[in-house]
């Protein structure tokens, strides 16, 4: 089983690996490597840049909002929401009062100890 999972996990390197000898051997030994610094002047790097194509947004008066965060007028509005106590009789009366796994009529007994703990109204 190692064995099998060492060759799986050398396939990467293997595909990364340095090709053999015969490629392009003779043009790498006769032309020095430049840094990278000596080969981008700035002709070089406006070529790219102009080489590219232009970035059109669809609707560019169109901004997307941050899906994971809230403004702040609809988190102080969810924090008020969630402040008042419910109604004891309606949909959201238990849910400050745990019920464990009982749901539905089952569940009456706990409107009666909501109300006693002063969870709803």
């Amino acid at each position: 089983m190692r064995p099998i999972l060492l060759c799986v996990l050398s396939l990467p390197l293997l595909a990364h690996a340095e090709p053999g000898v015969a490629v392009a051997a003779p043009v790498a030994a006769t032309t020095p490597a430049l840094p990278l610094r000596a080969r981008l002047d700035k002709e070089t790097i406006r070529a790219a840049i102009a080489a590219l194509p232009a970035e059109r947004h669809p609707d560019p008066g169109r901004r997307e909002a941050p899906a994971l965060s809230a403004t702040a007028h609809d988190a102080f509005a969810r924090d008020f929401a969630a402040a008042r106590l419910p109604d004891c009789l309606h949909a959201e009366g238990l849910r400050n009062q745990p019920t464990f796994f009982l749901g539905g009529v089952l569940a009456l007994p706990f409107i009666a100890v909501a109300k006693l703990r002063g969870v709803c109204r």
